[in-house]
């Protein structure tokens, strides 16, 4: 084992106070002023970072400019945060959330929810977070082993300011994607909050909202079941950008702010003479164009330069690159990256299998230098691989629960060492694997195999349930981390060189499972060849095709041969070929595919199914029509064709299909 690695450690720093600083940049979208009394309820979540976070998309977040934000709202406020500053990162991982709440002490936070990476480091660490905090966490559906509320936090909180009393309670779901441990317990979602609300409103707040760290289809859920209700503000959907869903008519609001805090949501609450709260809101931005406060620049700094100093030395070198996959490939199919961690786990324990779940894998490794840092990088939650010894019918359960989220890319995906299985997307879950071989051999189901995977699987994470009865080996008290082995088995390697092996076979495509709308399409399409896929199980059903394909698509479903020129017979071919095509564009050469394929003319309606196709040109406009009559091709939403938007791979292999079998 290498030395450094085992005995990696970082200490905590401290810096001065926070001031005041420069006014930072404000999107507006719909803040209202009042001479009534208001407060601001700041909202931001996604706390993993302490520094700005800067690739492809841009550079966000950062503590010192979510304080530079904070400052510059006037009047009252109260500042939320909703969950998740540890864990999920390098820099989560290693410092365990420990200097964000240093920062959010700073900033001042008031009050904060938890997310579940908030106990990736185990109970113990949550409590010590908490015990720091001057902030207040609360939690209205996580409990303790004593059935008493998680680590002793209030169920909600009641804040008055400016003779506005705001009631605001905490909910977290997916528990089971951290560490599994008695001591803390999820409590369902919609009871707890109905509990909470009941005695809130015994309370008498003038307005109800919740914290919370679940999908935003269950915050519907929530919202249609409690309708005291008013505002949700809930974990982050895209790292690109902010999302406010109206429900009710707009009277009730979901927010979600950007990942790495890249945004701050503002709700402005203003109560009128009459007793009525009116709500307004908007998202403040915090991107490269907003001064960083320096006090808290300089903490974030120190971190890092801790960070570097620690994690940077060399282990060893890559001959090429290990790309976890920029479509969470690591989610659904075998990896390079994914066999190696399976390989150092396997290696180290000398077992006769391995599992490596592919959402711990979070980072790709360069070509070149190997550090600390980067094995960090790529397992950042630091789980505890322990070795077990699990029957061969406890691993065919693990592989078909491996594979049964695969359509939603669920983290739970196997990369395995020392085993082989296919799968079939297209099958049910439950019924997806075959073929699954231990050493090139059938696995016997009575027979008990040795096996090492993190302890968050087998003490049920990602409903890995199934080891309940296997027997430990080597328990978390006395295993390494994750990254702890992978370094270890890179340090003792020296020359990394690492390859797919046909480990993992996929048939069908993981993300048009059977229960897809456009499965029987892409099957159907794919299977004859007049589409392809987008790599080993992905058909990529959301990304779009370009005029050139979908021109040569629509031909080769007519005749076999692939040929654009259809563009040219429409009057289009002096159209940039490489652009995407958009939905009227689809109806257009759709209505050419009709026509040749059945020899009628497409039949012209009177009026048009779409209340948008005002602007589409006329022949556009009546294709579209002509194929809605013929229940061929459907809006977005109800009478919205969105007529300029990208089509999208499904919805083309979607409406070509229904024409081929007119």
């Amino acid at each position: 084992m290498n030395k450094t690695a085992r005995s990696f450690g970082i200490a905590l720093l401290a810096v001065g106070l926070a001031i005041p600083a420069w006014i930072g940049s404000i999107t507006n979208v719909r803040a209202e002023a009042s001479g009534s009394p208001s407060v601001s309820l700041l909202y931001f979540n996604d706390g993993h970072e302490i520094s700005p976070v800067t690739d492809k998309l841009g550079t966000r977040g950062g503590v010192a400019r979510v304080k530079t934000l904070v400052d510059s709202v006037p009047g009252e406020k109260i500042v939320a945060f909703g969950g998740d500053l540890g864990g999920g990162t390098l820099f989560g991982g290693v410092f365990k959330g420990h200097p964000m709440v240093e920062a959010f002490n700073r900033i001042p936070v008031d009050v904060a929810n938890f997310g579940q990476h908030d106990f990736d480091a185990g109970v113990p660490n949550t409590l010590e977070l908490i015990n720091n905090s001057r902030f207040r966490w609360i939690s209205s559906n996580l409990i303790g082993s004593d059935g008493k509320p998680f680590g002793q936090v209030p169920e909600y909180v009641v804040m008055e300011k400016q003779g506005i009393r705001i009631g605001i309670l905490g909910l977290t779901s997916a528990m089971e994607t951290t560490m599994r441990d008695e001591r803390v317990k999820s409590l369902n979602v919609i009871e707890s909050a109905q509990k909470a609300v009941a005695k809130l409103k015994q309370a008498k707040v003038d307005l109800i909202v919740a914290l919370t760290q679940e999908p935003v289809a269950d915050d519907k859920a929530l919202l249609a079941a409690v309708p005291d209700i008013r505002a949700i503000f809930t974990e982050e959907e895209a790292e690109e950008k902010s999302f406010v869903h109206e429900v009710d008519g707009g009277s009730r609001l979901i927010f979600s702010p950007q990942g790495n805090m890249g945004s701050i949501i503002r709700l402005v609450v203003n109560k009128e003479t009459d007793g009525t709260i009116r709500l307004s809101h908007e998202i403040l931005k915090v991107d490269e164009t907003v001064q960083e406060d320096k006090p808290l620049a300089e903490l974030a700094a120190g971190y890092q330069t801790k960070l570097d100093a620690e994690l940077g030395k060399k282990v060893a070198s890559l001959a090429g690159d290990l790309p976890y996959g920029d479509n969470h490939e690591s989610r659904f199919r075998e990896t390079a990256i994914g066999n190696w961690i399976a390989d150092a786990y396997r290696d180290y324990y000398g077992t006769d299998i391995a599992f490596a779940n592919g959402g711990g894998i979070r980072a790709s490794a360069k070509k070149g230098d190997f550090t600390l840092k980067d094995a960090k990088s790529i397992l950042p939650f630091g789980n505890k691989i322990v070795k077990v010894e699990a029957t061969g019918e406890m691993v065919l359960a693990a592989l078909e629960n491996g594979v049964s989220g695969v359509e939603k890319l669920s983290g739970g995906f196997l990369q395995v060492s020392g085993i082989a299985y296919e799968y079939d997307a297209d099958k049910l879950s439950g019924q997806r694997v075959r073929n699954a071989r231990i050493g090139g051999q059938p696995i016997n189901k009575e027979a008990v195999y040795t096996l090492a995977l993190s302890n968050y699987m087998f003490t049920g994470g990602d409903n890995y349930t199934m080891f309940a009865e296997a027997k430990p080996l080597v328990g978390a008290g006395e295993a390494l981390t994750d990254f702890e082995l992978l370094a270890a088995y890179a340090s003792k390697l020296k020359q990394i060189h690492v390859q797919p092996e046909g480990r993992i076979v996929v048939q069908g495509f993981a993300d048009v499972p059977s229960g897809h709308w456009a499965h029987a399409a892409v099957k159907g399409l794919t299977g004859t060849g007049v589409m392809s896929g987008a790599g080993e199980g992905r058909f990529a059903p959301n990304a779009g095709l370009s005029r050139k394909e979908a021109g040569e698509m629509v031909s080769r479903a007519l005749s076999g041969e692939a040929n654009a020129s259809v563009w040219n017979e429409l009057g289009l071919g002096g159209a940039d070929m490489a652009a995407p095509v958009v939905r009227q564009e689809l109806a257009l050469i759709a209505k050419w595919l009709y026509e040749n394929k059945t020899g009628e003319m497409l039949q012209v309606t009177a009026k048009s199914a779409f209340a948008d196709d005002a602007g589409m040109p006329d022949g556009m406009k009546a294709a579209a029509a002509g194929l809605a009559q013929l229940g061929l091709v459907e809006g977005r939403q109800p009478n919205q064709f969105a007529p300029q938007e990208q089509a999208t791979r499904a919805e083309i292999a979607h409406l070509i299909w229904n024409i081929l079998h007119k």
